[in-house]
């Protein structure tokens, strides 16, 4: 079942191979950290570019949606996907951004009884999830250990993947390089007139992204990485020639703009370093696993199957299995409707739960 991911990602790149080509939005938008997906169609279970695998683990159990079936753990340095055993339909996709909470504590599980297990509480347009996955081999770690060093490395490389303005990105008048950074170009004399006053100072452009900083407040800044990008286009208005960088519509749909006495070469230069970002993305994530690196270790670990109880979940793949993990919406108070079904007052349901499908899910 390991080949799962990786037949996964070769159907992806396939399908998006002609969209990167024409730099479509749906290709170059980085979704996967920033977005929570229940049973994708098998393609999006695969690596986009960009995204690398850190570790796989076999034998863990989604405790919270699929108690009592087995499942595979993928890390990546975007997100973590659990898909079952069984049926791959019946799957998971967590962005790290998405995170809020991580705890490691007791839980129930129907194959190994009271035992620890992760629990993550996680937030995606304006609703609350909670999600529990707990380890089948006994005595193994790894699932806690690989998946906290991965969310560590992510959180401190946020300057790969994040728009950041007034930063702690410029140390006496010069960028403060990331690692593997290279920069390229300094332009002197940009003013960025994104909004109405406009302030002149220095335009960096990078293989990772541009950055800007204010002639007289270097604290005035804005860093920006290509994988925000959508377009760089120029224009001519009353100023002049002005360079528009326009963001993908998950990160705001804002734009950046740049005037320069050179910015047809400013814009022919990050058009450039863009389409090459685009090819091979650098999203700043640098995890070493060790036991990642042995997929013999799930065959070093004996797996029981006598006296455990599988029970298969009749509605796996159902479009509204987020239910089973919605711990709330984030109002300030629940609604209460008439149910027409049960003759009652009850708190109004998440958006599109209809009653029946969450009899289902009990």
């Amino acid at each position: 079942m390991a080949n799962f991911i990786f037949d996964a990602t070769k159907k992806l790149a396939k399908e998006m191979e002609s969209k990167f080509k024409k730099l479509h939005e749906d290709a170059i938008t980085v979704w996967q950290n920033k977005e929570i997906k229940f049973d994708l169609q098998i393609m999006h279970m695969g690596l986009r570019k960009g995204e690398v695998l850190v570790d796989m683990i076999n034998g863990v159990e989604d405790t919270k949606g699929n108690n009592g079936e087995r499942g595979y753990l993928v890390i990546t340095n975007l997100r973590l996907l659990w898909y079952s055993e069984k049926s791959p339909k019946t799957n998971l996709s967590i962005g790290y951004d998405c995170i809020t909470n991580l705890e490691i504590k007791q839980t129930k599980s129907r194959l190994r009884g009271n035992v620890q297990a992760l629990f993550l509480r996680t937030k995606f347009k304006e609703t609350r999830y909670e999600f529990i996955f707990t380890s089948l081999i006994e005595n193994s770690p790894r699932l806690f250990t690989s998946f906290q060093s991965t969310l560590r490395s992510y959180d401190s490389t946020k300057l790969f993947r994040d728009f950041k303005i007034r930063g702690a990105i410029i140390q006496d008048k010069e960028l403060i390089p990331l690692p593997s950074e290279q920069i390229y170009h300094k332009y002197p004399g940009v003013w960025n007139v994104s909004d109405d006053q406009g302030q002149i100072g220095f335009l960096y452009i990078s293989n990772i992204r541009i950055a800007w900083f204010a002639n007289m407040a270097e604290s005035y800044n804005v860093s920006l990485p290509y994988v925000q990008f959508r377009s760089i286009r120029k224009k001519e208005n009353s100023l002049g020639p002005i360079v528009i960088i326009d963001i993908c519509k998950l990160y705001g749909s804002y734009n950046l703009t740049f005037r320069s006495e050179k910015s047809d070469e400013i814009a022919s230069e990050i058009s450039r370093l863009f389409r090459i970002y685009v090819d091979n993305p650098i999203l700043g994530l640098e995890v070493s696993v060790q036991e990642a690196q042995n997929p013999t270790e799930s065959s070093q670990q004996p797996r029981v199957f006598d006296d455990i109880e599988i029970i298969e979940p009749i509605y796996a793949g159902q479009s509204h299995a987020s239910a089973a993990y919605c711990v709330s919406e984030s109002t300030n108070s629940s609604q209460v409707d008439f149910s027409s079904e049960l003759c009652l007052a009850i708190e109004t349901p998440p958006n599109n739960i209809s009653i029946e499908q969450l009899w289902r899910i009990i």
